[in-house]
């Protein structure tokens, strides 16, 4: 008899009473590929129903799970830390003197003096772009000179539309603005004076003690957000697209709902043997940052949920049966009689499987395992 195929017994003397009870099903392999996504499948024969499709059979005493229609889902678990993120270094071309550092924890927004050289503060903006240059008048059009404009006009120095060029309304903003620092007012910014980033910052490491010389790495920054770092098999990427809502296991056992709100491209990673692997970078935020309140730098777990199908019929995987010729079917249960329905297959996650084709209907009970 081959994998999957119904066992027949020898021919037994007319029953002379009631119908038996089923034997106890028998168990075949079936390894299946659906999709690009491969799922260990128990398919189970079942002596009760031992005709080909439509055929109806008294239902002994059977176990059975329901056909449902929703969403597919797949849950997959995580570890990661929670804490600011990984740390960059700040600093200035300027030379001289560090006089003043600020406090680590200390969140600085746009316009905040990050740190002092020779008593003259080096300030903060915003922008993608980092600085190369000196802004002054004569110099060429570019993106740099839009940025440092916006920078001017939501400080409340610039009252122009900000573009590309650096004319005589961009020199007396910056006037304006040296006077609010008590720097000398040259309508020019040397180059190390400002330094940009994407957003608000908060310090997390002092890089060098007062009196040294100031250099490209004064301050250590991160964001000013707590959020979880975690990293996946690449093989998981469609499981974590940005939007997942995870849930998050805190140190002190309370959980915590967080959402992806970051993926980034495999890098390398240690493994646990000495070597490397590729590893996918994802960050959660907490949805309520308060829960993490009081923990920096600490180990979590975690699960997130994926749909990996929208408005699916479903059935449990354990109530596919393995047809001799190929492909699957299930045992319905309908008014106590079984019949086999051939199906055909989707996605498999979490247990449950898509039935892309056959006669089947959410609200069908289909046999199972006891």
């Amino acid at each position: 008899m081959t994998r999957g195929e119904r066992a027949t017994p020898a021919p037994d003397p007319a029953p002379t009473g009631p119908p038996r009870r089923r034997r106890p099903w028998l168990i075949a392999g079936a390894c299946v590929a659906v999709l690009g996504i491969a799922g260990g499948v128990l398919a189970a024969t079942w002596p009760a129903s031992t005709g080909g499709h439509g055929e109806e059979n008294p239902a002994a005493d059977v176990a059975t799970g329901a056909v449902t229609r929703g969403d597919l889902t797949e849950r997959v678990r995580l570890t990661g830390r929670l804490g600011y993120g990984a740390a960059k270094d700040l600093g200035t071309g300027l030379g001289g003197t560090v006089t003043w550092l600020p406090e680590v924890g200390t969140v600085l927004d746009r316009g905040a003096t990050m740190f002092r050289v020779d008593d003259d503060p080096v300030v903060l903006l915003f922008g993608q772009l980092p600085v190369w240059r000196a802004f002054a008048a004569g110099m060429d059009d570019g993106p740099d000179v839009r940025q440092l404009e916006e920078n001017l006009a939501a400080l409340g120095f610039f009252d122009r539309e900000p573009d590309e060029e650096f004319a005589s309304s961009t020199a007396a903003a910056i006037e304006e603005w040296q006077e609010s620092l008590g720097l000398e007012e040259t309508g020019s910014i040397e180059l190390g004076r400002v330094v940009f980033a994407p957003e608000s910052v908060r310090v997390a490491e002092l890089k060098l003690q007062l009196g040294a010389p100031a250099g490209p790495a004064v301050i250590a920054v991160t964001g000013t957000a707590k959020r979880v770092s975690v990293f996946l098999a690449p093989n998981l990427a469609s499981t974590a697209p940005v939007g997942t809502p995870v849930q998050i296991a805190l140190p002190g056992g309370a959980t915590a709902p967080g959402t992806v709100t970051a993926v980034g491209a495999p890098v390398e990673q240690d493994d646990d043997k000495g070597g490397k692997k590729l590893k996918l970078p994802v960050t959660i935020t907490l949805d309520d940052p308060a829960a993490a309140d009081g923990l920096d730098d600490v180990g979590v777990s975690g699960e997130l949920t994926a749909i990996r199908r929208e408005d699916a019929l479903l059935v449990p995987v354990t109530a596919l049966l393995a047809r001799a010729g190929g492909g699957f079917a299930v045992e319905v249960v309908t008014k106590g009689e079984v019949r086999t329905v051939p199906v055909e297959l989707g996605l498999f996650a979490d247990g449950l499987v898509e039935v892309t084709g056959g006669e089947l209907e959410a609200g069908d009970e289909v046999v199972v395992p006891e």
